[in-house]
C-alpha cells in the first residue's frame, strides 16, 4: 500500500482515550518486528533495531507528542530525524542480532524516512483504534452496531473489499479479531451505526466466511492460524488486547499493593468495557479467563484462611450469574458488590467443592430494602474466587448462621 504523503495527517479528532492507550504501553527493546508479536504490540512499545532504551524512549515521546497534538508526519519526522542522527541511530550500520548464535555483526538499516512513516502510521492507527472501542463500548446502547468501511487508499486488499459493508453488533465476536486497522498499511475503518440506520440499511449481515491460513513466527516458533486478509501482527482488537493484558499484569500486583491503591485498581477494571465482556458470552477466539472483582479487608481474608486478598470471578461462574441471576446488572458487580463486601456481616461456612471442604464467606446486606448475599470461596490459600452474588431473603440468612460459623454478631440483630 502507497506510503502517506509527508503532509500526511489523520481525519478527526483524536479519540480522547487513546493517548492512554498508548502511555501506558511498556517499552520493548526488539532487533526484529516479530520479536514483539500479535496482542503483545498492546501493552509494549517496540521498534525493530532499536535495541537502546534512550532511542526507543525518544521515538516513543515523538510518537505520543504526534498523537496528543494532532501533528502531521513531516511535523514529526522533521522533529525526530535530528535526534536520531545525532545519536547514530540512522542510516546502515553493523549490529549483531540477540537471536543469532554465531554472534556475528551485521549490515542493518536503522532509521530512514521510510521507516518514521511506518513508525507514526502504525502507531497511531493502533491508538486511534483502541480510542475509538472504548468509546464504541460506551455509546453502543444508542449506537450498537458497527459498519466496516474502506479508507481511502488507492489500492485494497481484495479480502478488505470483500468485507466492506459488513454490519454487525459491536459485540460480535468477529470484530474481536477483525477490527481494523487490519494489516501493514491498512486504512479501513468502522462507522457506528444506529438501529434506524440499520434498518434502512437492510438490518445485520452475515459475518463473512472464515478462511484460514497458518502463520509461523519463525524468531519465536509461535504458530497461529488467522483468517485470509488478516496479517498475523493485526489480527486482533488493540481495544480488547492491551485491557485483558493489563488485567492480567494487574492481578499480579494487586496483592503487594496498599490496601486503598489496590481497591482503585480493581476499581478501574470493574469500570471498565473488560466487566461487561466477562458477564457476556464466550465469543471467538478470547477466553474470558477470571476477572478481578473484589479486593477483601485483611481481616475477612485472616478469618477464611487467604493469604490472598484478591477476589476473582472466574468464565465459569460469570456464564452461571448471567443464566442463573440475568437480573443482575453491570452497575450492581460495580457498586453493589464492593459495599456487600465491605460490610461487617459475613458469615463461614465449610461447603464442598469438587470433592473437596472449602471454606466459604457469605457476606449479606440490606440494599435500598432488598437482601442481597456474596458468596466468596477458597479454593487454595491463594486462590479466593466469586461463588455467587444474588438477590437473598431472609431463609438464605437464617441457613447460613445455622449451618455456619458467624463472624460477626451484627448478622443477628
Amino acid at each position: 500500500m502507497p506510503d502517506p504523503k509527508p503532509g500526511f495527517t489523520f481525519p478527526g479528532p483524536v479519540p480522547r482515550e487513546a493517548p492512554d492507550y498508548f502511555r501506558a504501553k511498556d517499552l520493548r527493546p526488539g532487533f526484529d518486528h516479530r520479536d514483539v508479536w500479535g496482542a503483545e504490540h498492546a501493552h509494549a512499545f517496540t521498534v525493530a533495531k532499536a535495541v537502546q532504551l534512550d532511542i526507543l524512549e525518544d521515538v516513543r515521546e515523538a510518537v505520543e507528542a504526534a498523537l496528543t497534538e494532532g501533528k502531521t508526519f513531516r511535523q514529526f519526522s522533521k522533529e525526530l530525524t535530528p535526534v536520531l542522527e545525532k545519536k547514530g541511530w540512522w542510516g546502515e550500520k553493523e549490529q549483531i542480532d540477540p537471536a543469532d548464535p554465531e554472534g556475528e555483526p551485521r549490515k542493518v538499516r536503522l532509521g530512514s524516512p521510510r521507516r518514521l512513516r511506518t513508525i507514526y502510521r502504525s502507531n497511531l492507527r493502533a491508538a486511534r483504534a483502541a480510542g475509538q472501542w472504548q468509546r464504541i463500548q460506551r455509546t453502543k446502547d444508542s449506537h450498537p452496531y458497527l459498519l466496516y468501511e474502506l479508507g481511502p487508499s488507492e489500492r485494497h486488499r481484495p479480502q478488505h473489499v470483500a468485507w466492506a459493508g459488513t454490519l454487525l453488533p459491536a459485540d460480535d465476536p468477529w470484530w474481536q479479531t477483525h477490527y481494523p486497522p487490519n494489516g501493514w498499511g491498512c486504512k479501513c475503518r468502522v462507522r457506528q451505526v444506529s438501529r434506524r440506520e440499520a434498518e434502512r440499511r437492510g438490518g445485520v449481515t452475515e459475518p463473512p466466511p472464515y478462511d484460514p491460513v497458518e502463520w509461523t513466527n519463525k524468531r519465536t516458533g509461535d504458530v497461529r492460524k488467522v483468517d485470509r486478509g488478516l496479517d498475523p501482527a493485526w489480527a486482533g482488537n488493540p481495544g480488547i488486547d492491551r485491557a485483558r493484558i493489563v488485567m492480567d499484569s494487574l492481578a499480579g500486583k494487586i496483592d503487594a499493593a496498599d490496601q486503598d491503591l489496590a481497591q482503585a485498581a480493581i476499581g478501574q477494571v470493574v469500570k471498565s468495557p473488560l466487566l461487561e465482556q466477562h458477564l457476556g458470552p464466550r465469543t471467538g477466539k478470547y477466553p474470558k479467563g477470571d476477572l478481578p472483582i473484589a479486593f477483601l479487608d485483611r481481616k475477612h481474608a485472616d478469618v477464611v484462611g487467604s493469604k490472598t486478598q484478591l477476589a476473582r470471578m472466574t468464565e465459569y461462574t460469570a456464564d452461571k450469574q448471567r443464566s442463573i441471576h440475568p437480573d443482575l446488572t453491570a452497575a450492581d458487580y460495580r457498586v453493589l458488590l464492593p459495599r456487600i463486601l465491605t460490610r461487617d456481616h459475613a458469615v463461614i461456612r465449610q461447603r464442598e467443592y469438587q470433592g473437596v471442604e472449602t471454606n466459604n464467606l457469605e457476606f449479606y446486606a440490606y440494599r435500598g430494602g432488598k437482601l442481597y448475599r456474596a458468596v466468596l470461596r477458597l479454593v487454595d490459600d491463594r486462590n479466593l474466587r466469586l461463588a455467587t452474588f444474588h438477590r437473598a431473603n431472609k431463609s438464605n440468612l437464617k441457613n447460613s448462621i445455622r449451618r455456619g460459623k458467624v463472624v460477626h454478631d451484627s448478622l443477628q440483630k
